[in-house]
């Protein structure tokens, strides 16, 4: 069976517009959401922004892939738990591009991809636990889900969540922790900006360190 849950959209288009500017490691000094190393970027330098379309799907079966491309709508990212499958890739160039037509802008994977230089070339950002040169022998059983909670890298991930992602890794938020923490993160942007500007200018990092302390994240305080 195919479970295919409604859209959920609560993440604000100016929340997701906001977040083009925060590096994920600065929401990572306030959470620890962040997936698992292994999952990295497949081309670098990379951005990824977004709301989570989330998919769970299986070694060999595709069905719930293709049932979240009629779900998807511009500024998703596809999310897939692949249930530990680790040598076989179900996302390449031609996925990637049937992704793209209908709106969506980048995939994040506890699988592997392939096709890394099409990948590329099409500025399609992805991130996979790894490539592979084995690849789905596609089946039109009805296993796996849409829009369900899924556990990526470690990190339980919810339909509509914030996808936040460069060449440093992938974190996630859920639109309430990502809208308390915009301030703090942009402080932390701004901190950083101050910081490589006074050093070029032949300040010490410790006396900055002391000037502008560390802010500390609202959900810890």
């Amino acid at each position: 069976m195919i479970v295919i849950n409604p859209r959920v959209d609560t993440l604000h288009p100016d929340l997701i517009k906001s977040y083009w500017e925060i590096a994920p490691a600065s929401l990572g000094h306030a959470l620890d959401s962040g997936l698992d190393s292994s999952i990295n970027a497949v081309w670098k330098p990379v951005k990824l922004v977004g709301r989570a379309l989330t998919v769970q799907a299986y070694p060999q079966i595709d069905t719930a892939v293709s049932k979240a491309l009629e779900l998807a709508q511009n500024g998703d990212v596809l999310v897939m738990n692949r249930s530990g499958e680790s040598r076989i890739a179900n996302w390449g160039e031609f996925a990637a591009i049937g992704a793209i037509e209908v709106g969506i802008i980048g995939v994040v994977t506890d699988g592997p991809a392939t096709d890394q230089v099409a990948l590329r070339k099409l500025g399609f950002p992805t991130f996979s636990r790894g490539t592979s040169a084995v690849t789905i022998k596609r089946t039109d059983i009805p296993e796996g889900g849409v829009n369900v909670p899924v556990t990526v890298g470690g990190v339980v991930i919810s339909p509509g969540d914030l996808i936040l992602a460069d060449e440093d890794g992938v974190i996630t938020a859920t639109p309430e922790q990502a809208t308390l923490l915009l301030p703090f993160c942009q402080e932390m942007e701004a901190r950083e900006i101050w910081m490589r500007k006074e050093l070029k200018s032949g300040s010490n990092l410790l006396d900055l360190r002391k000037a502008w302390p560390l802010p500390i994240p609202p959900n810890r305080t």
